[in-house]
């Protein structure tokens, strides 16, 4: 079964079940389960050992891996992803981020096996970098494993499009093939952001989504130019470094802003990257070339958050060459800069749950008032509080204030696991216990520098004049303000970005087919933005999902995915309202258990608190 060299290498193609493809910076080469599979060409048998628990591993680094026992024989058991690190001149110390890209003396390979249906699951860290999800590492389960492995791969070259004869740039994705005999269009995924992964994207919880695609069309996992595995990957150095003694007050860290801006600007400059040239039109541009590089007629278009922004961008420059699209969290043309009053009547919604959850509703009446309280409470006088340095573990005093507590309620209203901490944070604070707020202001005050395409392709995109207003006559009618999107549009200046015309945020009209999918609880992309961007697609559908929040939006829901799944697929979808599991508030330590039990029968306990649902 291990005499490769005496069979000839299309015999050995066939035995191996897929080629590789060269096309992108990664490929995925499907196995069948068979043990008997002779290795390809310049692979290496490995015999698999025996750990402590019983169960087969790697003995040595190499790039043939055998399958688990117990797998019956023929069945499509796992996907090998091959990914690379090209040593380029120059390239390899201009990003500074921890375990990525550093200089080597030879290029660090890497191999991830992301498996199917029986093969066990376990959390990796692929190239060094730590788990990705989609919106965040919070939410993100165990799915993948990565071991060393050896690099087969051609890289996906471009030229900058404003300046054809300026310097190639360098785009990684990730491609799951599939083993339908009559594919669709492949599927495109865009990380939201901007300077989400998308390869990193496909180690979350999206990957069940992947797999699912690909039973009837490739997948594509794409990085973004300026984004995670592309070259140059632009990361900024410094850190911030604002002091502990005093509130979060906006001039002040506007300037901190304004500050680092300055310096990545610098830094990229004198390496020849044109940071102009990093915008929602270039990447879209990007697309288009992917897709001709793949030689095919269209792609399907998947996308999250700020990927949906940059998949209306492709629509309108390149409407026939794309076949369908499904947006999750849709921002639109001109939705780049966040209205006050979405995170506004999040807040409000979140008030009636709380009134209708006994638990929580004795103690605070009123959570848009206790939100009040708080903010005037801080605004008047600053609180002391001991927050946790994440970077040594220990406590250090910290001065919060009215700005701090904006921006910490902004960040909780990403997520249903964080929003469902909010109201027993605030009846913490109403109590004087503030060390919640101080860690996390601890953590922002002496964090990295954001990627410079975070500020880049948002300044880009700009807002029009109108938009703008409406930004301006919320801020003193809503309780988070200026904080619903700093530090935009202030720092725009600061990073020399002019905004692109205004053709770019006029209203979108296309036939493409487009599935908006919208979260109630979404406050970043709110409902209101997909009905606004529907009129213009006759063959657009919404899905609205109950209780949904901005991050992990419809796809982490197994009817979200099969919706999605279908419309990608051509299927009709007639669902207008998708109802996700029962929402519940973590109320830490308010009463013992027994007694939670008594007041109401159907509170949980977890180790982060009591957990109580509304009626």
């Amino acid at each position: 079964a291990f005499s490769s060299r005496r069979r000839s290498r299309k015999a050995r193609r066939s035995a191996n079940g897929a080629t590789t493809a060269a096309m992108g910076t990664a490929t995925c080469i499907p196995r069948s389960t068979r043990r008997s599979s002779p290795p390809a060409r310049g692979f290496r048998r490995r015999r698999p050992t025996r750990s402590a628990r019983g169960k087969s591993r790697l003995a040595s680094p190499g790039p043939w891996v055998s399958t688990r026992r117990g797998m019956p024989r023929g069945e499509f058991a796992s996907a090998f992803f091959e990914l690379t690190e090209r040593r380029r001149p120059g390239l390899s110390d201009l990003v500074p981020r921890r375990g990525s890209f550093v200089r080597r003396a030879k290029p660090f390979p890497l191999r991830c096996v992301f498996p199917f249906q029986r093969c066990k699951m376990r959390r990796s860290v692929l190239l060094g970098l730590g788990l990705a999800a989609v919106c965040s590492a919070q939410e993100s389960p165990p799915v993948a494993t990565a071991i060393p492995g050896r690099i087969r791969s051609t890289p996906f070259l471009l030229q900058p499009h404003a300046r054809p004869s300026g310097p190639s740039i360098e785009l990684a994705f990730l491609r799951i093939r599939t083993a339908a005999p009559r594919p669709g269009a492949p599927v495109v995924w865009l990380a939201g952001g901007p300077g989400g992964s998308g390869t990193h994207d496909a180690e979350g919880q999206i990957l069940p989504l992947f797999l699912e695609i690909s039973q009837f069309a490739d997948v594509i996992a794409l990085d973004q130019r300026g984004m995670g595995r592309s070259q140059p990957r632009l990361d900024c150095p410094g850190r911030f470094d604002l002091p502990l003694d005093q509130p979060m007050e906006r001039d002040l860290v506007l300037a901190a802003f304004r500050e680092r801006a300055a310096e990545c600007r610098e830094f990229w400059s004198r390496r020849g990257v044109d940071l102009a040239s990093y915008n929602t039109n270039e990447s879209a541009r990007d697309i288009e070339d992917l897709r001709r590089a793949l030689g095919v007629p269209k792609v399907a278009l998947l996308a999250g958050s700020y990927g949906t922004h940059l998949a209306l961008a492709t629509i309108r420059l390149f409407e026939s060459s794309v076949d369908r699209a499904v947006l999750f969290g849709v921002q639109g043309p001109d939705h780049m800069e966040r209205l006050p009053r979405d995170f506004q009547d999040v807040l409000t919604q979140i008030d009636q749950l709380v009134k209708r959850t006994p638990l929580l509703a004795e103690r605070m009446p009123s959570f848009l008032g206790a939100v009040q309280i708080v903010l005037q409470k801080l605004e008047r006088e600053p609180e002391g509080a001991e927050g946790v340095d994440p970077a040594t573990g220990e406590r250090r005093m910290v001065t919060v204030g009215k700005f701090d507590l904006q921006c910490f309620t902004r960040y909780l209203l990403a997520s249903r696991d964080q929003i469902s901490r909010l109201p027993g944070l605030y009846l913490a604070m109403l109590r004087g216990d503030f060390q919640e707020l101080a860690s996390s202001s601890l953590t922002s005050r002496h964090s990295s520098s954001p990627p410079a395409v975070d500020f880049t392709m948002r300044c880009s995109s700009g807002a029009s004049p109108a938009r703008r207003e409406k930004v301006r006559a919320q801020l003193s009618e809503t309780v988070l303000g200026i904080a619903a999107d700093f530090p935009m549009p202030d720092v725009c200046d600061a990073w020399g970005i002019s905004p692109l015309g205004p053709d770019f945020r006029a209203p979108i009209s296309s036939n493409v087919p487009v599935l908006f999918v919208s979260g109630t609880l979404d406050a970043h992309t709110p409902p209101s933005n997909a009905k606004e961007v529907l009129a213009g697609f006759p063959n657009g559908r919404s899905l609205l999902v109950e209780g949904g929040a901005h991050c992990l939006l419809g796809f982490s829901l197994p009817k979200g995915r099969k919706l999605a799944t279908r419309f990608l697929k051509g299927d009709s979808v007639s669902t207008a309202r998708l109802s996700t599991p029962a929402f519940g508030f973590l109320i830490p330590g308010i009463a013992r258990e027994s007694a939670i039990a008594a007041e109401f029968g159907r509170a949980l306990r977890t180790p982060q608190g009591y957990l109580g649902f509304p009626q």
